[in-house]
């Protein structure tokens, strides 16, 4: 028998939706014996917007600490499941690209996303991470609300 999915990509920022995507992707490994990857893209931020200083640096420093912790409760919770799982941390100034290219260049079967809830003004300034996989992924992709 061949399984449905062998990799499942979860993109995590920690909102409640990228939250709830964990989750139901650790049910969906169970079943299918799957493996999953939790992907985090961080920005290196720069000072008004021109370069980087030594400030911007330690923040940043600082997120992905903060991030690789939570990546690690997210590994002991699939482990205590009985779920293999993997997790990626990487700088990206465009997350759908990063999120593309990983699931590309990692045989990627399934993406799970959770929608964040934006203001009027996210919806309009800043394109969405779900749309851009969406209309480039080849494989399947399940939008949790």
């Amino acid at each position: 028998m061949n399984k449905i999915f062998e990799h499942i990509l979860v993109p995590y920022n920690g909102c409640p939706g990228s939250q709830k995507a964990f989750k139901k992707s650790v049910e969906l490994a169970k079943v299918t014996q799957s493996k999953i990857t939790i992907f985090t893209c961080l920005e290196e931020r720069s000072t008004f917007g021109f370069f980087k200083t030594k400030t911007s640096k330690q923040e940043f420093e600082k997120e992905h600490k903060l991030v690789r912790e939570e990546h690690v409760k997210l590994e002991k919770n699939a482990e205590n499941q009985g779920v293999s799982l993997n997790s990626k941390i990487i700088k990206s100034n465009m997350a759908s690209e990063s999120i593309l290219e990983f699931a590309e260049k990692h045989d990627v079967d399934l993406i799970v996303m959770g929608l964040k809830k934006q203001t009027r003004h996210e919806k309009i300034y800043y394109p969405s991470t779900i749309e851009a996989v969406f209309k480039n992924f080849q494989g399947a992709i399940l939008v949790l609300n």
